[in-house]
C-alpha cells in the first residue's frame, strides 16, 4: 500500500519541482544579463580613459626689477641705575629719530615700534677668599643685586624715496639711534612683479606644447591641469652698527653708502594638455 501511494505521488512532486525551480532560473538568466550589461559599460569607460592622451609641459618666466621700497630697525638704547631715568632718556632721544624721519618726509604710517623691552642688570656678591679655596666662586647666598636697568626701542622704518636711505641712516644715528639693522630691498605691490612673472611662464608652457605637439604630429586640445611654483631672491643690504655702547648722538657719523640693485622673480608653472 505505501508503494502505492508513492507511485500515485510521483507526478504531482515533479509537477511541484518543476514550477519551484523556475524563479530559480530565470533568476539566473537575469544576472547573467545584468553581469553582461555591467562589464559592457565598464569596458566602455576604460576604453573612455585609456583614449584621453595628456601632454605635461613646464614654463618659466624672469623678470628683473629694482625694488622700490626699503625697510630697515633702528633701536635706541639707554642704560641708567633708575630705570625711570633709563626710561626717560630712551623717550627723549626716541622722539628725536621719530622727528628727524618726520622732516625728511617719511609718513606716520610707515614708522613702527616693533619692540620696547626693560632689562635689569645685575651684579653678583663675591664671596671672601680664604686660604686653599677659589676665589672665583660666588657665594649662593647672598642674592644678587641689580644695578642698572637697560631700556630699548625698536622701531620699523619702511623708506620709500630709495634715494633717501643713506641720508637716513646717517640722520638718525646722529639723531640718537645706537643700533641699525639690516636693510631689506623689497616692493610695495609684488603681485604686480609675481603676475608679469607668471605671465612669461605660462608663454613659454605654451609655446614649448605647441612645438611637441607639431612635432608629434597631435593637436592640442583642453587644457586639463595648472600648478605654480617659484619666487624671488630677495636683497640685502648691510649698514655697520653705529654707536653701540650708549653713545648721546649728534655727532657726526659715517655710514657706508647701500645700494638696492635689482631682484629677479621667478614663476615655474606646470600646464597639462589633452591632445588627439
Amino acid at each position: 500500500m505505501a508503494f502505492t501511494s508513492m507511485q500515485s505521488d510521483g507526478p504531482e512532486l515533479r509537477r511541484y519541482l518543476g514550477w519551484a525551480t523556475l524563479p530559480l532560473l530565470l533568476g539566473l538568466v537575469l544576472s547573467s544579463f545584468a553581469f553582461a550589461y555591467w562589464y559592457f559599460v565598464s569596458a566602455q569607460n576604460i576604453r573612455g580613459v585609456q583614449e584621453i592622451r595628456q601632454l605635461s609641459v613646464t614654463g618659466e618666466g624672469k623678470v628683473a626689477v629694482k625694488p622700490d621700497i626699503a625697510l630697515f630697525n633702528a633701536s635706541v638704547l639707554t642704560q641708567a641705575k633708575k630705570v625711570g631715568d633709563a626710561q626717560a632718556e630712551n623717550t627723549k632721544r626716541s622722539n628725536a629719530v621719530m622727528a628727524f624721519l618726520k622732516s625728511k618726509g617719511v609718513e606716520e604710517r610707515d614708522i613702527k615700534t616693533v619692540g620696547y623691552s626693560v632689562y635689569p642688570q645685575y651684579t653678583y656678591p663675591e664671596p671672601p677668599c680664604y686660604p686653599g679655596a677659589p676665589c672665583s666662586v660666588r657665594s649662593s647666598a647672598k642674592t644678587p643685586e641689580i644695578a642698572s636697568y637697560d631700556v630699548r626701542h625698536t622701531i620699523e622704518i619702511k623708506i620709500r624715496n630709495l634715494d633717501l636711505v643713506d641720508d637716513l641712516l646717517e640722520g638718525i644715528v646722529s639723531s640718537g639711534a645706537n643700533e641699525v639693522g639690516s636693510i631689506n630691498f623689497t616692493f610695495d605691490k609684488p603681485e604686480a612683479v609675481h603676475a608679469e612673472a607668471r605671465k612669461k611662464a605660462i608663454e613659454d608652457a605654451k609655446m614649448k606644447a605647441e612645438t611637441i605637439a607639431r612635432d608629434m604630429g597631435v593637436k592640442l586640445k583642453r587644457i586639463t591641469g595648472f600648478s605654480e611654483s617659484g619666487g624671488g631672491y630677495p636683497i640685502f643690504a648691510y649698514s655697520a652698527k653705529a654707536g653701540i655702547g650708549g653713545g648721546t648722538g649728534g655727532g657726526d657719523v659715517a655710514t657706508p653708502e647701500v645700494s638696492a640693485g635689482e631682484q629677479e622673480i621667478i614663476s615655474n608653472v606646470t600646464i597639462m594638455y589633452e591632445f588627439r
